[in-house]
Order: C-alpha cells, then structure tokens, then sequence
C-alpha cells in the first residue's frame, strides 16, 4: 500500500506544478489579447466606428475562449484531445488569427498563440501539420515568402523556423516524457495492487494450508479414535469381564479361575500387540525405510507366515514414483484391509495386486472367506455393496473415508461363497 501511496503523491505533486504553469500561461496570454487588441484599436480609431472594431474584439474573445477549451480539458487530464475536438479548436483558432491578421497585419502575432496551442490539443507526430501551418502562414503574412527569394528572407526565414521548430522538439519530448512519467506510475501502481493481491491470496493460502493440516489432524484422531475403540476399548471391557469372572470363581473353581486369568493375560499382550501396531500405523515407519511395493510385498508374506494364509501379491513397482499422499492411501489401507482379513474373514487364500490404468491407481484385495454379514450392507444393483459398519466398529468405514478424503472412489463385492473383494481407484495425483 506505501508503493501506492508513494505513487499517488508524486503524481498530486506534478499536477500541482502543471496546474499553476497552466494558470499563469492562460492569465499572461489574456493580458496579451486585452493589451495588444487595446493598442491597435486605440492606433486605429477609425475601426470603432465600423464593423472592424467589433470584429476584432469578437475574434479576439473566440481565440481566448478557444485557448481556454484545451486548458481546461488538460487540467482534467484528458490528453491527449480527441482529434476531432482538436481539429475544431485549432481550425477556429486559425482561422480567427487570420481574419484579424487580413485586418490589420499587428495581429500576427495572435499566431504565437495557434502555435502555442498546437501543443495543447495534438500530441506526437500530429503536432508538426498544426506548427507547420502556423509557421508558414506567418511567413506569408511577414513578405518572406514571395519569389524570388532573397538572401534576407532566407536568414528570417531560417531563423524563425530554428526558433518554432526547437521550440516544437523540446515540447514535444517534454510531452513524452511526461507520457512516460504517468505511464510509469500507472504501472506503479498496478503492481503495488498485484502486490496486494498477491500478498492477500497468499495470506488466504496459508489459512487454507492451515485449515487443510488441522483437518487433517481431526481425521487421522478420528481414525485413530476409531482403532482404539474398535480394538482396545473391546479388549479393555473383556479383560474386564474376565477378571470379574475370575474373581467369582477364585473360592469354588480355583483351576477355572487360573484358566481365565491367562486368558486375561493373553488378551492384554494382544491389546498391547494391538496398541504398538495403532501407534506404529501413525508414523507409517515402513514407508520411510523402503520402497512402497517392497512393504506391501513383505505385508503380504508377513500375512501369510503369521495365519497360514496363501497369499498372493501382484504389485507394479512404478508406484513408488507416486505422490506421498497417495503412496500412504495404499499403504494404510492395506494394511486395514489384511487385519479385517485375519480377525474376521476365516478365509485360505488372499489375493493382493496393484495395477496402473491410464489416469487410475487400481488396487484389487480379494479373500475367499465368508464373507461380511449380511445385516451390514445392502446390495446395489451393479452388485456392489453399500456397507453400513457396526456400532463401534470403524476399520471399513475409515477406509472408505481416507480413500474419498484422496479423491478415490471404493467398491465393495461380498458372497457367502465367493468371499470378499475390495476395488479401489485412486487419482494418480491427488486432489
């Protein structure tokens, strides 16, 4: 906002010196007309007493009134004139100075004037036509221009026209640069505005960044809320149970009371196991010590040494050029998928591929298990499934979101007979 401000300053400073030369120009060239005009009227008397007089003040008035059009238009900075309002003024001007010029040859030097105005109405190359004509018809007026020409009127000829046509330069590089100069600060001024646009679309990314890294922050609690209540919270309540059923049959069963206690015991190791894995899921350590295909291809042995499962992986290996987003996608939702597998598929085979399709990311888990209960979704009429997850249990449900969350699209097929099969597409540049 200062560049602005700086901009708008100097500008008001210019304006303010161009007004005042512009004021007293106009008042010097009124005291002009009135004296000059007064002079020759009062050395020719005879001119009040006919139409010339009258003439004279009349034309004197229209050359005054006519300076003054350009001035103000100017003032207003409205520059350069439109040519055909330029065209008017100056014609009127010189057509003025020389009727009173064919009245009495004293007012030739009312062209000075036509002159000076060219500069007010005509800028860059059309000022030369307008200073040209004024200059010419002075000669003509001053007998320089009869044939043939003498050596005097070539020196005043020469002379003169070194004085209007220097005078023409200078101007006209004065118009120039004072073109440039406004130029200059229009474009000053433009980018001190795409400065503050810039600055404030910044500013409105970094709240989005922000707003994006607390959502973020929000789903993987929810997530991560999710695990715990699904796993340990289940786990804490049977521990619970089982201690409090351990605790009645301490005095009348004391062998079934140890046999609970184990199991107790058993059940804590795994919710710790459990609780290690949640936690570990959390910072995807896998993902920063080895490629993506290599982790899921040892996800998947590991799955099959630990359950017996026959497990087969079909992974492409450019995947792991893919953006850390999605490269996380597959990786998390992977692995939820092979736990919901080993708790509760019951299944002897598990198949696992990983396959690019022209703008897609395919990923295909299929078990021949028994399949989800048929209370918990509703079949569509593709035959896809629309899942609605149990009260406290949020591991399906999670991976729908993170999926959608990347711009991914899940499809779920299940069958008493067939098992299950999990079809995800994922962008290969996420959302």
């Amino acid at each position: 906002m200062s560049a602005q401000f700086d901009v708008e300053g100097d500008n008001a400073r210019f304006l303010l010196v161009f007004r005042r030369v512009i004021t007293t120009l106009s008042v010097f060239i009124c005291i002009y007309l009135t004296v000059s005009t007064y002079a020759i009227l009062k050395n020719n008397p005879g001119y009040l007493h006919d139409w010339r007089g009258a003439v004279c003040i009349l034309l004197t008035i229209i050359i005054f009134l006519f300076y003054s059009i350009p001035i103000i238009i100017n003032l207003k900075l409205v520059w350069p004139v439109p040519l055909p309002l330029a065209v008017c003024i100056w014609g009127t001007m010189y057509l003025a100075a020389l009727l009173l010029s064919l009245i009495n040859k004293n007012f030739l030097w009312d062209f000075d004037i036509v002159f000076s105005v060219s500069f007010a109405v005509f800028a860059g190359w059309r000022v030369i036509p307008a200073v040209s004509g004024a200059v010419i018809t002075m000669f003509a007026f001053q007998g320089l221009l009869t044939w043939p020409l003498n050596g005097d009127a070539l020196l005043s000829i020469a002379g003169q026209a070194l004085t209007f046509f220097s005078i023409t330069g200078f101007v006209m590089l004065f118009q120039r640069l004072t073109q440039e100069r406004f130029e200059r600060n229009d474009l000053l001024k433009q980018l001190a505005q795409s400065h503050g646009a810039l600055e404030e679309a910044h500013r409105q990314l970094e709240q989005s960044v922000a707003h994006e890294q607390e959502l973020a922050v929000l789903r993987e609690r929810t997530r991560l809320a999710r695990e715990m209540h699904d796993t340990i919270g289940h786990a804490l309540v049977l521990i619970s149970v089982k201690l409090e059923a351990a605790q009645r049959l301490r005095e009348r069963d004391p062998e079934r009371c140890n046999q609970e206690l184990e199991s107790t015991k058993q059940i804590a190791r795994e919710t710790m196991t459990a609780l290690r894995a949640s936690i570990a899921d959390l910072r995807s350590p896998a993902l920063e010590h080895e490629q993506t295909s290599q982790a899921l291809a040892r996800t998947a042995r590991e799955l099959s040494q630990r359950t017996g499962f026959h497990v087969t992986s079909t992974i492409q290996t450019d995947i792991d050029l893919l953006p850390a987003p999605i490269k996380e996608t597959l990786w998390k939702v992977s692995q939820e998928a092979f736990t919901n597998i080993e708790k509760h598929a019951h299944a002897s085979h598990v198949q696992l591929c990983i396959s690019r399709q022209d703008e897609k990311l395919l990923l295909h888990i299929h078990d021949d298990g028994i399949g989800l209960p048929r209370a918990l979704y509703q079949r569509r009429e593709d035959g896809s499934l629309l899942y609605s997850s149990p009260n406290g249990h949020y591991g399906l449900r999670g991976m729908i979101e993170r999926v959608e969350a990347t711009g991914g699209h899940l499809t779920l097929h299940s069958d008493e007979e067939q098992g299950t099969t999990i079809d995800i597409e994922l962008p290969l540049a996420c959302p």
